[in-house]
């Protein structure tokens, strides 16, 4: 109490000095004095700046800091990791690979750092980032959905299920596969409002993907051939039908900017006269001509 009264006097010739804890500076959210400066709450002010040094070296020496919590969430993620060489050009299943989107123009990646609190499992989130370096957040393994699903050999096929997986050091030794499902209030992307796409930790049939050519008016032609090492490709989802995409859309996180992913068919919107060729015979109702924007070509990096 002393502290908030200089004057020698008793407490009698000042009714409101037990009343004034604070400068009238601090009381509109001004700057405040110092604790140097013996005016208003002086030695409590200099008490509570000890607490915050002493709590402040407490937490660096036992490394609760939060720089030093980023930092060593940086390191983990970001460790180096292989991608799969491929001398005879095919991708095959086990090899691990890296997906550049050309809208974004980054790469896919998993925040191990950013739950989906939404699912019934554990579940990440899912952008894309401008980290060139093949890393663990970034590396992913294509993972063959059905041995019995009547392609021959271990190389991957246009229209072709298979699942894309995380590497297990990426978090806690647990996979986590590339999921999405139709949209919903509580399934959907975090920005865009489109239909969501995640890093889940258990496979079931809304992690079954397929890869499809680029180009429509060549994808019927093309579905069952290998697909090459470092092309450019098209990945949709096998249940709802919708291409993986990511758009400029800023996603900030710990890593820093990032952009958005989610699943839509950005389709052209001019005519395609589909109803005229299926009449001539040229084409079938499986055709699909509209061309896909360039937000949901991929291109595989390998080596």
């Amino acid at each position: 109490f002393g502290s908030s009264c200089l004057s020698t006097h008793t407490r009698s010739f000042h009714p409101l000095c037990s009343a004034m804890q604070f400068t009238p500076q601090q009381l509109t959210g001004g700057v405040r004095y110092g604790h140097k400066c013996r005016i208003g709450n002086w030695s409590e002010d200099m008490e509570l700046e000890e607490i915050k040094l002493k709590d402040y070296l407490m937490q660096k020496e036992s490394g609760n800091l939060m720089v030093n919590a980023k930092q060593m969430k940086l390191e983990k993620s970001l460790r180096p990791a292989g991608v799969a060489t491929t001398p005879d050009g095919k991708l095959r299943f086990g090899d691990s690979i890296m997906l550049y989107n050309y809208q974004s123009e980054c790469f896919l990646a998993a925040n191990p750092h950013e739950a989906i609190t939404t699912k019934p499992d554990e579940a990440m989130a899912c952008t894309t980032g401008p980290n060139v370096n093949p890393c663990l957040r970034n590396v992913f393994i294509i993972e063959r959905a059905d041995p019995a699903d009547g392609f021959e050999g271990d190389t991957l096929h246009y229209g072709q299920d298979f699942r894309l997986a995380s590497l297990p050091t990426l978090k806690d030794e647990t996979v986590f596969y590339m999921h999405s499902e139709i949209f919903s209030p509580l399934a959907e992307s975090k920005f865009s409002r489109k239909q969501e796409v995640c890093w889940y930790s258990k496979p079931n049939g809304r992690t079954l993907w397929q890869v499809v050519f680029p180009d429509p008016k060549e994808r019927f032609e093309a579905n069952g051939l290998e697909v090459p090492a470092n092309a450019a490709i098209v990945v949709m989802h096998v249940h709802t039908r919708r291409s993986l995409a990511s758009d400029r859309i800023v996603y900030q996180n710990i890593f820093g900017t990032e952009f958005e992913v989610h699943a839509h068919n950005y389709s052209s919107l001019n005519k395609t006269q589909n109803l005229v060729s299926e009449k001539k015979g040229e084409i079938t109702a499986d055709y699909d001509l509209r061309r896909l924007g360039s937000a949901h070509i991929w291109g595989v990096v390998a080596r």
